[in-house]
């Protein structure tokens, strides 16, 4: 288990659907192999992936075409033989100047059939589908090349898109390559997809696009069906909503709430999430009157706990180093150990008043199932610090939070499923004050609720189950969780980063 800040630098993981990514993670993890410049490997469904064979009518590679919605913004289209990937040639896209160039080089696919892509299995005329009943069992392995030039933003401008179709040739779901890593001079992309149910055939689009200036090649493409399935990620989470009785201390509140961390893990959680500054609260104490180091007291009664029962916890406390003091959420793993830490970032008032210093980062840690983030109780008031964990790779946010009492608890769920939907991933919180301990799923459904009284909510969740909606981004169906990563447009962001008056951090 390791911290994963950026999970694996060049990796792009803030590109990626998170729900995908731990898996394809080993799913992927097969030799590599260079395509042939004398043809297709076996079993590649791409016509002329080395784009080595010409059209004589056309003058184009054989069995790829080249699009744009409009000549004032196409860029030129060429086939490159300077510096192909391997072989003669390379698809090549060069801006012609415009801030608007789009275009791209597509190819189209045969031959995906299946037998849950039958007719009587089509997606219906529903708006909003499951994995489960949007997706065949056909998976299939995508991989390219690709090497750009001069190009002021990667992400921005160069893009790889998988359209699949019916029979019909009608666009079933869009979904984006999103997951790449340098290799030499060029950039090897590779993807684990699922055929939607229906399908008979897949689009693969190569596109320049908003670069004034700049160009990309592409080369040895392949698109293979392969019997490695995504597998199921289940794992069951568990969040506690209970206040010690006060007069309390520390030492009595650290037996407290291990009964209900044993409660959970009997139940069979794999994760239980405490509530914010457990050793503080119905103390009537500061803040500095129980902060202590890591590994301390705290941090050695949740270790033994969360070895007994081979249990993850997460967990607030009060941190010392030195003379600061830190409101801290701590993970301890399965075999006790302090798998890391994150030091609440915002902090009200009465906390900086109470001599509290703020963390300064978003880590994101890498457990055995999965990617996780941890936020503190006012963090989650700012939408910046759930979007910096998901960018970051989390797949599950753990929120210890004494309460959110706006609105007479009105908000306190709505802002909460908010951040799950907008970020495509599940909230784990535990509350004191609204004692609303809830599980929710990347589309803002609560899975499990303590529903305003003492108790621990207990949720199964899926981490690679996904959610399909018609007309979202794509013209068929789109995927929020792999669709927000690539749309979002960073670039323009600047404006978070400044005061109303202009000025910088």
């Amino acid at each position: 288990m390791d911290q994963a800040h950026g999970l694996g630098g060049t990796l792009m993981m803030n590109r990626i659907g998170r729900a995908l990514a731990f898996a394809i993670s080993f799913a992927l993890a097969i030799p590599s192999t260079r395509a042939s410049a004398a043809g297709p490997r076996a079993g590649n469904l791409v016509e002329n992936p080395g784009i080595e064979v010409i059209d004589q009518a056309t003058k184009l590679p054989s069995g790829w075409r080249h699009e744009s919605p409009r000549d004032e913004i196409s860029p030129r289209f060429e086939m490159d033989a300077t510096e192909p990937h391997s072989g003669k040639h390379a698809l090549k896209i060069t801006s012609k100047g415009s801030p608007g160039t789009f275009g791209y080089w597509v190819a189209t696919v045969q031959g995906i059939h299946g037998p849950d892509s039958s007719p009587e299995n089509e997606p219906s005329a529903a708006v909003t589908a499951s994995g489960e009943e949007f997706l065949s069992h056909e998976n299939y392995r995508f991989r390219c090349f690709f090497k750009p030039r001069d190009v002021a933003s990667l992400s921005k401008s160069v893009v790889m898109k998988i359209r699949w179709r019916d029979e019909k040739g009608q666009e079933l779901f869009g979904e984006y390559i999103s997951q790449y890593n340098p290799e030499g001079d060029w950039y090897r992309a590779e993807q684990l997809l699922t055929a939607p149910r229906g399908t008979r055939s897949a689009d693969i689009e190569f596109i320049l696009q908003w670069a004034e200036r700049g160009s990309v090649l592409w080369d040895d493409v392949s698109f293979e069906k392969t019997d490695a399935p995504l597998p199921r990620r289940m794992i069951k989470v568990a969040t506690v909503s209970y206040e010690p009785p006060a007069p309390s201390t520390p030492e009595k509140n650290l037996r407290f709430f291990a009964e209900k961390v044993t409660a959970a893990a009997k139940a069979g959680a794999d994760f239980v999430c405490l509530g914010e500054g457990i050793t503080v609260v119905s103390t009537g104490k500061s803040y500095a009157d129980v902060a202590e180091p890591l590994p301390g007291p705290t941090s050695r009664a949740l270790g033994d706990l969360a070895r007994a029962y081979s249990v993850y916890i997460v967990a607030g406390i009060f941190e010392r180093e030195g003379s600061l003091v830190y409101n801290t959420a701590l993970l301890i793993g399965r075999n006790g150990e302090v798998v890391g830490k994150y030091r609440k970032t915002h902090l009200p008032e009465t906390e900086v008043s109470g001599g509290l210093t703020p963390g300064d980062s978003y880590p994101v840690f890498r457990v055995d199932f999965g990617v996780i983030g941890l936020e503190t109780c006012y963090d989650n008031f700012f939408p910046e610090v759930a979007r910096a964990l998901a960018v970051e790779g989390a797949e599950i946010i753990f929120l210890p939070i004494w309460g959110d009492g706006r609105s007479e608890g009105y908000e306190w769920d709505v802002v909460a499923r908010s951040r799950a939907i907008d970020n495509a991933i599940y909230l784990v919180a535990s509350n004191y004050s609204q004692k609303r301990s809830f599980v929710i799923d990347p589309n803002g459904r609560i899975l499990a609720d303590t529903g305003g009284r003492s108790g621990t909510a207990i949720a199964e969740v899926d981490l690679n189950a996904r959610t399909f909606e018609r007309w979202l981004g794509f013209r068929g169906f789109g995927e929020w969780k792999g669709l927000y990563p690539v749309e979002r447009r960073k670039d323009t962001y600047g404006v978070l980063a400044v005061d109303g008056n202009g000025r910088k951090p």
